[in-house]
Formats: C-alpha cells, sequence, structure tokens
C-alpha cells in the first residue's frame, strides 16, 4: 500500500505568502515537479503497517509554513532548519502508525470503539463518525477562511483605523468561542465562492496560491476535488486521531493524582515559607499570585489594597505643578483639591467594544466580566448595534456618547454598584482625603466588583491584571524610603487597619485613588494544612472536590480555585512527563532501534537543501 503524503501543510496561506518574498524561487534550482516529487523518506512501522511516503515537497512546505522563521529570526543554519523538518515529518508519520497500532491492540489506556466496517491502517477505523465529520468540515472551514481572509484584506485598506486608546484585558481573556455547528451543520456545510463579485475575486486568488506553489494538482472548477483538499481532511482526521491518542495519555496520568499528593505540594511550599526571612516575605508579597499565594504571615503589618485612579488631566496636572511650593503642605493641598474635585469620569472599556470583544449591547461577557452576569457592570454610555453577528463576525457596534461624571455622581455611581447604597463617610479631618467608608458586612462577589470597577474606570495601568492589588508594608524605618507617594502609603496603612469591604479615597498629585481593602495579614496568619487554608474561604469537603475537579477536568467551573491550580500544575507536570515519555519511547523504538527501525531515508535527494 503506497500512500503519498503532505504531512505539515497547514491551511494558513499566508506564511507561504510571507515566505515566499523573503526567500524567492532560490529553494528549487532543477526541474519542480520531478524534484518535488521526490521521496527523501519512507515509515512503516510493521510489516503490516501502511509504506507511506515523505516527498521533498513535503519539507519545502515545512519550510514555507514554519521552517523559515527559523533561519530569519532565531539564527538557525539552512541545514538545521531542514534537518529539523525531515525529522518533524518523520516522527510524525510514526507517531501516527503507532496510534493505530496501539488503538488496534486495545491495551491499557488505549481503548476505544474501533469502526469494525473499516480495515485495519484505515484512519476511519479509530475514529467516530463525528469525528470523521468534523475533519471533513474543518478542511472546507479552513479554505472558505482563507477566502475570507482575501476579502478581509481588501476590506481592512478602506477602513478608518481605531484611533480610541486600546484599553488593557483581563488576564486570559479570549473572544468567547462560537457555539460550534451541529453535526448536520457541519455535513451541509458549503465553501462559499459566488456570493459575491469580490467573494469570487477571493476564490480565484486562492487558487492561484495553490496552483503557483504546486499545490492544486487536478483541478476541474471544484476544490474538493484536488488532492491538496483530499490530503487536507487526512490531516485533519490525523490530528483529531492524534489529539484522541494524547488524551488517553493524559486521562491516564491524570487518574495517578491523589488528594495526598497535592497536600503534599502544598506543605512542600507551606515549609519553604516558612523558613523565609523578612526579606524573603516581603519580596514575594509583590510577586505573589493566585497559583502560589502568601501562606504565612512573617511580619506586622502588611496587606494589600487595590487603587482605581481617577487620573488628573494634562491641564489639571499643569495646574498642579503651578502651586507655590513656598506655600505649607495644608495650604497646597487644600489648592490641590479644587483643581481635582474638577475631575470627570468617562469609562475607558470603548476598545473592547470597537475591536468585536464580548459584548452583549450593554455588558461585556465572558471573559471580559470578572462577576456573574447579573453583577457585571454595564458599559457606561450610548451604544448602537451597527450589524449584526455572523458566523465569520462578532457583532459590530457603534458608540454614539459616553456618560461623563462629575467627582461626586461617579461615587454615588461606584457605592451603590459596590454596596448596594451611597454611603456617608466624609471626611474633613485631612483634606488629602475626600471620602472614608468603613464596611466589614459581607458583599457578593466584592473583589470582583472591584476589579469590574478598575477595568472601567482606572487611569493607572499597574492596577490592572494584580492578583490583589498593591502591597502594603509598614513605615519604613531608618534610612528607607517611602515605596509610594506619602498620600498613599499612609491612607493604605490606614485602610487595612479599617476591616474587610472598606474603602478610603485620597488625593495625590496624579488624582484621586479610590482605595478599596483587599486582605490584611494578622499576627496568626498562617495555614500548616491544605484543608485549613482552603476553609479559610469556603467549608466543604475538598477530597471530595478534589475527586471532583480530576473527574471533570476539561468541564470543571470554578478554575480560579486554589485547588484547581494547585491541582493543575501537579497535572501539567505529570501530563508533560507521561506524553514525553511516550513520544521518546516510540521514536526511540521506531527511528533510532536498528531491530525494529521502520524509517527508510534517502538523504542524497535532499542534500541540495541542506546546502
Amino acid at each position: 500500500m503506497r500512500k503519498k503524503i503532505l504531512t505539515f501543510i497547514t491551511l494558513i496561506m499566508s506564511a507561504i505568502i510571507c515566505a515566499t518574498s523573503v526567500t524567492g524561487c532560490s529553494l528549487i534550482t532543477t526541474d519542480t515537479e520531478r524534484d518535488m516529487n521526490q521521496v527523501v523518506a519512507s515509515v512503516q512501522i510493521t510489516s503490516d503497517a501502511p509504506y507511506e511516503e515523505i516527498q521533498k515537497r513535503d519539507m519545502i512546505m515545512g519550510y514555507l509554513n514554519y521552517g523559515y522563521q527559523y533561519e530569519q529570526y532565531y539564527g538557525y543554519t539552512r541545514e538545521q532548519v531542514f534537518t529539523m523538518i525531515i525529522n518533524n515529518l518523520v516522527q510524525t508519520r510514526v507517531y501516527v502508525q503507532n496510534a493505530m497500532a496501539e488503538f488496534e491492540d486495545g491495551e491499557g489506556e488505549f481503548q476505544i470503539t474501533l469502526n469494525t466496517a473499516k480495515d485495519k491502517w484505515d484512519i476511519d477505523r479509530y475514529l467516530t463518525d463525528p469525528e470523521i465529520i468534523f475533519a471533513e468540515y474543518s478542511a472546507k472551514k479552513s479554505i472558505n477562511d482563507l477566502i475570507t481572509n482575501y476579502e478581509k484584506v481588501e476590506d481592512e485598506e478602506k477602513q478608518d483605523t481605531l484611533t480610541d486608546t486600546v484599553r488593557a484585558v483581563p488576564t486570559g481573556a479570549a473572544n468567547a468561542e462560537k457555539e460550534e455547528p451541529t453535526e448536520d451543520e457541519q455535513k451541509n456545510f458549503k465553501i462559499d465562492v459566488n456570493s459575491s463579485t469580490e467573494r469570487r475575486k477571493a476564490y480565484n486568488k486562492v487558487i492561484n496560491l495553490l496552483e503557483v506553489n504546486n499545490l492544486l494538482g487536478d483541478y476541474d472548477g471544484n476544490i474538493e476535488t484536488t488532492g491538496y483538499f483530499k490530503d487536507s481532511v487526512v490531516n485533519y482526521k490525523e490530528s483529531k486521531l492524534l489529539e484522541k491518542y494524547e488524551n488517553c495519555i493524559k486521562e491516564n496520568a491524570r487518574k495517578q493524582i491523589t488528594f495526598q499528593m497535592v497536600e503534599n505540594a502544598y506543605a512542600n511550599k507551606y515549609d519553604q515559607q516558612s523558613n523565609w526571612t523578612n526579606a524573603d516575605f516581603v519580596k514575594a508579597l509583590s510577586s505573589a499570585t493566585a497559583s502560589d499565594p502568601i501562606l504565612v504571615n512573617n511580619g506586622e503589618g502588611y496587606g494589600y489594597v487595590y487603587n482605581l485612579l481617577l487620573g488628573a488631566s494634562s491641564e489639571q496636572t499643569d495646574e498642579i505643578g503651578k502651586i507655590d511650593k513656598n506655600i505649607s503642605i495644608a495650604e497646597k493641598n487644600a489648592q490641590r483639591k479644587l483643581i481635582l474635585d474638577e475631575i470627570k469620569v468617562k469609562d475607558l472599556r470603548s476598545s473592547w467594544i470597537l475591536s468585536g470583544y464580548d459584548f452583549d449591547g450593554e455588558k461585556f461577557t465572558g471573559d471580559y466580566t470578572f462577576t456573574s452576569a447579573d453583577n457585571s457592570l454595564e458599559f457606561k454610555g450610548v451604544v448602537e448595534k451597527i450589524k449584526d453577528a455572523t458566523d465569520e463576525k462578532a457583532a459590530e457596534y457603534k458608540i454614539n456618547s459616553l456618560t461623563e461624571y462629575k467627582l461626586a455622581d461617579f461615587v454615588s455611581m461606584m457605592e451603590e454598584y459596590v454596596y448596594g447604597e451611597t454611603k456617608t463617610g466624609e471626611s474633613n479631618d485631612n483634606v488629602s482625603v475626600y471620602k472614608k467608608v468603613e464596611s466589614t458586612s459581607a458583599l457578593a462577589e466584592y473583589d470582583e466588583r472591584i476589579n469590574e470597577l478598575l477595568f472601567a474606570f482606572s487611569t493607572d495601568d499597574g492596577s490592572l491584571n494584580t492578583y490583589k492589588g498593591y502591597a502594603i508594608k509598614p513605615i519604613p524605618d531608618g534610612g528607607n524610603a517611602e515605596e509610594y507617594m506619602q498620600e498613599f502609603a499612609d491612607a493604605g496603612r490606614e485602610l487595612l487597619n479599617m476591616g474587610g469591604n472598606s474603602y478610603i479615597m485620597v488625593a495625590t498629585d496624579y488624582g484621586y485613588h479610590v482605595m478599596f481593602y483587599s486582605q490584611k495579614f494578622t499576627t496568626n496568619y498562617g495555614f500548616d494544612n491544605l484543608t485549613d487554608y482552603l476553609n479559610s474561604v469556603e467549608t466543604k469537603d475538598w477530597a471530595a472536590e478534589f475527586a471532583n475537579i480530576i473527574d471533570n477536568y476539561d468541564d470543571y467551573e470554578d478554575t480560579d480555585s486554589y485547588l484547581y491550580l494547585l491541582t493543575d500544575s501537579i497535572i501539567s507536570v505529570k501530563v508533560a512527563n507521561a506524553s514525553s515519555d511516550k513520544q521518546r519511547k516510540v521514536i526511540n523504538k521506531y527511528i533510532h532501534d536498528k531491530d525494529t527501525c521502520g524509517v527508510t531515508w534517502y538523504k542524497d535527494r535532499y542534500a541540495d537543501l541542506l546546502a
């Protein structure tokens, strides 16, 4: 059984365009078609396995798709690049054949339902009908997307550029994945080539691109009959096969994780932190994350506060700079207050809407909100939908106006959002303090609501995407200087003593800082075992919750919880080791072991590429 393959041909043809522009035609110096068809390696891991050929064209396509980047940007020599490419091609073929063989044997973790209507080594034997349908749909969809990309190039040339300031997005935020088409929709999907004159032009460009790169083959006007399309379908099927194979390895590795292993990992972190010096502890305050938090308190007067900066305008900053430096601090603060009380506040998330991020016309959704849907902060402005969403694009909106808050109005809106009511608490004892509110009542999604406000209004980029805000430390002694402006540092220390869910609004030369309580490390702060640490946030059966994570790992919802993050860190290492160990064993067996080697190399046929 002979099979010619185009393994590693991606469907992102823009890479081909880019590579062609930087490499010209120097890669091929002899008769193109004959040279491209030369077999440079063959793979057959057992006597009954399919005999598969890797052609020189596969190496060229590997170079155009990704290899040239290693040469252009990472300093690889031409020989190193093509050696890497041929090794990738061979190893992929070996791994695909080995996956089929292990599924056929059905031993250990590799037990799947085989399609017995198909012969051994037929890839459809190892895939379900939905997986096959999805692979065929993916091949058509990728070509359809390629045509769309050619249309987009022309559209973008006509569009105005986005002039709004680009707002930072939450860490890991990505546009919500569209619902996957149903099986019937996948079956009936058609490549759009004639819906408009522009669409037909874009299609013709794709056809020409495939032809000049010797990828089109026989073409009768229907791209789905070409060898290129058929090879693309095979590639997607093989991706599904290897994904299924890897999932078997991963699932088996996950099942080896126990709750005791997670408890031990916590204990190791706790022991390490227990031996910190105060300097270690202070340094860790600013680098702590949700997956690596502070577990032991090594000092007094430490904690975190959130900082929502209502920044002064450039004109206000200039006015503050002109205040007479010879007057008293109290007089300076009073003059500064008069200037800063004229601050105007607007929602800063306009670029999220104009960039097509997840938005329902009133609120942001998906990864762009921190709270549950009911508690998320609506966009403060008038928005008009100008185009409905399609399969290819999110709905488009234009922003007709932004709500402009005066300072007092903003504070009222903010308090209503966080506390459900406006608060009393004007401060007259310190002219730098605009307002203080003490609150220890339980508030739904307090930290999440604060983050909604930060991303909507804070002009301090450093306040976004933090673990728990800014680290607050005791008054420096000796020759040490304050880390923050004095007003901010003093307010932060006072806020830590006011209690949970309190806030202080204080002025500095930068504007008004709305500082919300985040966390304080008390004398008795510290949890010497995982269960106690988890119970400090919420009490439940954590061993059962761990089992829930393992059993529903891909669908587990609370991925921000410490138990999940700690478990995931262990799983990641375990899975990576299991996967790399498996690949190493397979490659050593069928490529390097002379007794079982299933690869034949024809190095002289691609020697010119190494020169």
